[in-house]
């Protein structure tokens, strides 16, 4: 089983814990962070329906799966970054960068530690070939992250339900 902890110059990704329910609020209850999500901001329900699934997201031990973004200085909880491998979405040689951030913490340059730090614990996750991203064209922020941490738009990738295709991002993890 991977560790679950990473720390970066500033932030500390952990594991979820079930009283972190004002990040959890700060994330996915705002709708200008949720802008580009297909489901909006979420209720309360759906908040703790997805903090329940983060803290589970732990136990499958083949990837770190949901992880909290914490503030080194204060532990509050200003993001999520997830490394997970959900065969609907990308192959199976494949393991999918997630992140999102709450408002306050854009801008900070927190994204592109965050996705610095995931694509090298991917590094580390010898089965995968490639680590990848789904992102909507339109979130330029996202973009500018993954381009930093070194993924390249290498396709298109349309969703049920979706009015125009999501773009896929990728970095070959080579091995040592």
């Amino acid at each position: 089983m991977p560790p679950m902890r990473f720390v970066t110059e500033r932030l500390i990704l952990r594991p979820w814990l079930a009283t972190d329910e004002d990040g959890v609020i700060s994330i996915l209850g705002d709708p200008e962070v949720m802008a580009f999500s297909d489901q909006g901001a979420l209720d309360k329900d759906m908040r703790d329906r997805w903090l329940a699934a983060a803290i589970g997201s732990l136990q499958n031990g083949t990837t770190p799966g949901t992880l909290a973004i914490s503030s080194k200085t204060d532990d509050r909880v200003i993001g999520y970054a997830s490394l997970s491998q959900d065969l609907g979405r990308i192959g199976r040689d494949e393991i999918e960068l997630g992140f999102r951030l709450a408002r306050p913490a854009w801008g900070q340059g927190y994204g592109t530690e965050v996705a610095a730090c995931i694509v090298r614990v991917a590094h580390d996750l010898m089965q995968y070939t490639r680590l990848v991203a789904i992102v909507d064209p339109n979130n330029i922020g996202s973009v500018r992250v993954l381009q930093k941490a070194g993924l390249s738009q290498i396709g298109e990738i349309t969703f049920d339900g979706y009015d125009y295709p999501d773009h896929l991002y990728a970095f070959e993890l080579t091995q040592p």
